[in-house]
């Protein structure tokens, strides 16, 4: 006699309780919690499709057409992914080059910093709620405010960077103009965005390290371990999850980050600052092309899409292990 395995189990469960309803079965309390649940999910739902899905479908569909502010009003038309084909032109590959190396970038100094300043908060220092607090402040600024504020720092005739720096002897030109060189452009817009970012990291890995259970920590220091083999060995795997999901919002964050880019190079110069934000924003709004500014955005999507399902994939597996 074959044995009924438990999905199967289900499926006939189920299949018996829709054969009783479409009889006029009256509904079992656990039936009447789940009709319940959907119907206290359904606004919720109704919600993200007006404002996530349908923008997100619009977008796809319009990256496929003739959709620019002259032909806003008229039918759709299929264009033969002509709008794929203009921003292949514009330089995508430069701009989608460009977002990445300022991602790497900003998520590797955040996650240095940030893991540094935890682990010094983490330890029993004295001032450690004013250190607290003085780390947190550049989280609470606007990006507006602190674009203006970078800028005037970075700013080549009375800017106190370059007064610092040269009096230190470490620059050559008093007027350096970080914003306006390309070769440093891209850098200043990331020390910005960092300074910005890097308390989210701080207080997220600082969590993680606070829920480290503090008997796996004494007994690898009876085993003989020193400081770095229990910061690799136990505090690291402790909040793999923790640190794992912080590195993914972070780069989320920065390959989206646009407010700070924009209001202190605006993607220049020479397109040496043109991420991909900055470039749909260009397509769309300056060159008035809204279907080649949604092409950017789809590839943008599916790019963040496929990163985030790896990660995904990834720690299922590693949880099951």
């Amino acid at each position: 006699m074959d044995i009924m395995t438990g999905p199967a189990k289900r499926r006939e469960r189920i299949l018996k309780e829709n054969a009783g309803i479409r009889s006029g079965r009256r509904l079992d309390e656990h039936q009447k919690d789940m009709l319940f649940g959907y119907a206290l999910m359904l606004p919720t739902f109704i919600v993200f499709s007006i404002v996530i899905l349908y923008p997100i479908l619009s977008a796809v569909v319009r990256s496929f057409c003739d959709y620019t502010f002259l032909t806003v009003k008229n039918p759709l038309k299929w264009n033969d992914f002509g709008n794929y084909k203009t921003i292949f032109k514009n330089g995508f590959l430069t701009q989608l080059w460009t977002t990445l190396k300022f991602t790497t970038l900003t998520v590797g100094a955040e996650l240095v910093i940030g893991m540094s300043l935890a682990l010094l908060m983490n330890s029993k220092i004295r001032g450690v709620g004013a250190l607290r607090s003085v780390f947190l402040m550049p989280w609470t600024i606007p990006s507006i405010v602190t674009a203006l504020l970078w800028s005037w720092l970075f700013q080549g005739q009375y800017g106190i960077i370059n007064y610092v720096l040269y009096g230190l002897g470490l620059i050559s030109n008093p007027n350096a103009e970080w914003l306006l060189n390309p070769s440093t452009s891209l850098m200043t817009v990331t020390v910005a965005v960092v300074w910005r970012q890097t308390p989210y990291m701080l207080v997220m890995i600082l969590a993680g390290l606070q829920s480290v259970n503090q008997d796996l920590v004494e007994a690898a220091a009876i085993d003989g371990a020193n400081g770095i083999q229990t910061f690799f060995r136990i505090k690291i795997p402790a909040i793999r999850m923790v640190l794992g999901n912080t590195i993914l919002t972070c780069i989320m964050s920065s390959f989206q980050q646009f407010t700070i880019i924009y209001n202190m190079t605006a993607g220049g110069p020479l397109g040496k600052t043109t991420t991909l934000s900055i470039a749909a924003y260009k397509q769309a709004f300056t060159s008035l092309d809204l279907g080649a500014g949604s092409a950017i955005g789809v590839i943008w999507m599916l790019l963040l899409g496929t990163a985030i399902s790896i990660y995904n994939a990834k720690s299922k597996r590693f949880d099951n292990v």
